[in-house]
């Protein structure tokens, strides 16, 4: 079984590991960028310098300043992309850094909550263990289990009474003619009626025994109402008893140390609320970082660069200048020999290295998804409360299992959540409102689960119904 922090940890680790490969391939886009960049300049001065071979001067002015006034708008505009991919990426770079620390640094306070909270219950335990001997305690204890008795004696008697009530009532009240003198009130100050009606209703309960039988009727509802009264009486005087109990122990508690690994877990549980603010703050800037890194690296979503591009594009694709081209292959001279064959490579080139930047773009888009996926199994974590110092998972091996699938792209943060619902066990804590002291004061303890209710026993964790 491992910790509910060893279960986040593992979570956390893998996110780490997929963003790390995520800088891998964007380094690789920048360079693949770069390349391509490079590339398209070398284009544009190959048919530059056919031009300057093979076109008179009018016509090599017309062409050289037309590819260099769509060369230099594109190369300006890709100079200003590569400077705000590189200041992102350095950013990236930072952010990272710094998040591998923040989460270091909560893992790192999670650990000293957990052990500020082990050190307490020790403490709780040393106390309850001694405290079995303490006349004080041993006083308040049988009070409580007075009270307890008293209380589940009154509440049996008061169920028995209103079950003999539901069983043994059904003759009176499918009698037509004692239901009819009953609710009249008959022969109680309630009853009134002209003389006629008394007389005549006289004789009616003459005829059935109503006298016998209305006292019995009343005691036989009167009786478990009464004793229900004094069973809710009895019921009220127990917290007393246990509240007095419990201050027993935690002034036994107190005495012992308990306000100071208190206090101090206080002061950690505050530390550690800071840390995953922080942690989830840098983990914010940086998903805005790979929004502002794939628009940068997207051509198709840059319509400056991309229009650039094209018009670059275009002024190669003139006709005279594809013409020229196509001359120059057929009929090469030494002059543009080594010309054509470079414009021939770098469309090669080119051709290549747009494939691979297509397919990086891809591999970061699968990669993101794969990220986004753990990063909603650790959002549905804390929210299912399973970040809970006394929670825990029996199988280990499946989650790893289901995170190794993930980063593989086969899985779903489904599949994980799935595995943690059927894993996740919970103990229950000597710190829960109503065990021993009546509970120590630790702030943002467990979220969710039920509390166990405390019930008689020699101190410690009490286990029993409401009475």
């Amino acid at each position: 079984m491992i910790s509910a922090r060893e279960a986040l940890t593992s979570i956390e680790r893998a996110i780490q590991g997929v963003r790390r490969d995520e800088d891998r391939i964007l380094a690789l886009l920048r360079e693949t960028t770069a390349e391509g960049d490079r590339l398209r300049s070398e284009r544009a001065e190959g048919f530059r310098a056919l031009a300057r071979i093979r076109l008179d001067a009018l016509a090599r002015d017309e062409v050289v300043g037309e590819l260099d006034q769509a060369e230099r708008r594109a190369l300006e505009l890709l100079d200003r992309r590569r400077g705000a991919v590189d200041a992102i990426a350095d950013r990236r770079k930072a952010l990272s850094a710094r998040l591998d620390a923040a989460e270091e640094d909560r893992e790192a306070r999670a650990a000293a909550r957990d052990g500020a909270i082990e050190a307490i219950e020790a403490l709780s335990a040393k106390v309850e263990a001694r405290i079995a001997d303490d006349p004080a305690w041993k006083a308040a204890d049988e009070a409580v289990r007075r009270a307890e008795t008293v209380a589940a004696e009154s509440d049996r008697k008061a169920a028995q009474a209103e079950a003999d009530r539901e069983e043994k009532r059904k003759p009176y009240e499918a009698d037509s003619l004692f239901m009819y003198l009953w609710n009249r009130g008959f022969g109680t100050p309630a009853y009134s009626a002209g003389p006629l009606a008394r007389w005549l209703d006289g004789k009616v309960a003459a005829l059935i025994g109503y006298e016998h039988a209305r006292p019995n009727y009343y005691m036989l509802n009167e009786i478990p109402k009464r004793l229900r009264e004094h069973a809710t009486r009895v019921a009220a005087d127990l917290p007393g008893a246990v509240a007095a109990r419990e201050a027993v122990e935690r002034a036994a508690l107190e005495a012992a140390g308990a306000k100071a690994l208190e206090k101090k877990a206080e002061e950690i549980a505050a530390h550690l609320a800071e840390a995953e603010a922080a942690v989830e703050k840098i983990k914010a800037d940086l998903a805005g970082l790979d929004d502002e890194a794939r628009g940068a690296l997207d051509e198709t979503a840059n319509p400056e660069v991309k229009g650039a591009l094209d018009g670059l594009a275009a002024a190669i694709a003139r006709e005279d200048l594809r013409s020229l081209f196509r001359e120059a292959q057929a009929t090469p001279t030494p002059e543009d020999e080594a010309i054509v064959q470079k414009l021939l490579d770098v469309e090669r080139a080119l051709v290549r290295v747009d494939a691979q930047m297509e397919e990086l773009r891809k591999t970061s888009l699968d990669l993101a998804g794969r990220r986004t996926e753990l990063e909603h199994s650790g959002e549905s974590f804390r929210k299912s409360g399973y970040d809970d110092p006394f929670g825990g998972f029996i199988n280990e091996a499946v989650i790893g299992g289901v995170i190794e699938g993930i980063i593989r792209g086969a899985l779903s943060s489904g599949k994980l959540e799935e595995a943690l619902g059927d894993g996740f066990r919970r103990r229950s804590p000597r710190l829960d409102r109503g065990g021993f002291g009546g509970g120590l004061r630790i702030p943002s303890m467990p979220r969710g689960g039920s509390q166990p209710p405390r019930s008689s026993g020699g101190g410690g964790f009490r286990t029993g119904g409401s009475f």
